[in-house]
């Protein structure tokens, strides 16, 4: 029982917790209220490059949430295997604000997740988040899950992603370079 109390301590995204102050001082948001209004997909699916069928979809939750004291942030993500195989995944996860600045960044990986397992990594995140997406770590390709065979080495096999975030999803999103002064003479 205490583990299973601190469990749903360390992770309210999962025990449908909420984030935000409680009771008749701050109003307590829930943990996607404050992206809510956001416009954007909040749920993508990328089917495999591979022309033969699918084994399966291994899904990537991204649950942002606001939250009170030190803790004014918290990003928890959770892969879980529906595949037939077991995988490994890489990515570097970001958020970017309203003028396309990068907000955050954090490494996710997974070096091995059986088939109808499930697996978190738990992240302090800054608020002000707009868009959120992944991109593939050094040795995956898009997207960046891959099967894991004999003697622990990846290779690239027929597998969905999907992914599910509270802050709409944009693939492919390119951080915005702010401008050299020798770039803006250029362009006169």
């Amino acid at each position: 029982m205490t583990l299973l109390l601190a469990a749903v301590t360390a992770f309210p995204a999962l025990a449908g917790g909420k984030g935000g102050k409680e009771g008749g001082s701050g109003g307590g948001e829930s943990q996607g209220a404050m992206w809510a209004t956001l416009p954007g997909p909040r749920d993508v699916e990328v089917k495999p490059p591979q022309a033969s069928e699918s084994l399966g979809t291994v899904a990537v939750i991204a649950t942002m949430w606001a939250g009170s004291g030190s803790a004014k942030c918290r990003v928890n993500f959770v892969v879980e295997n529906y595949s037939s195989a077991n995988v490994a995944l890489g990515f570097i996860a970001r958020t970017f604000g309203a003028k396309d600045e990068l907000v955050d960044n954090w490494a996710v990986s997974v070096a091995t997740l059986a088939p109808n397992g499930r697996t978190g990594r738990l992240f302090s995140c800054t608020l002000g988040a707009t868009q959120f997406t992944i991109v593939p770590t050094a040795g995956y390709d898009w997207p960046p899950v891959k099967c894991v065979k004999a003697g622990e080495e990846t290779e690239m096999c027929p597998l969905t992603l999907k992914l599910t975030s509270t802050v709409p999803i944009a693939l492919g999103k390119e951080e915005k370079k702010p401008e050299k002064p020798e770039d803006k003479k250029a362009k006169k």
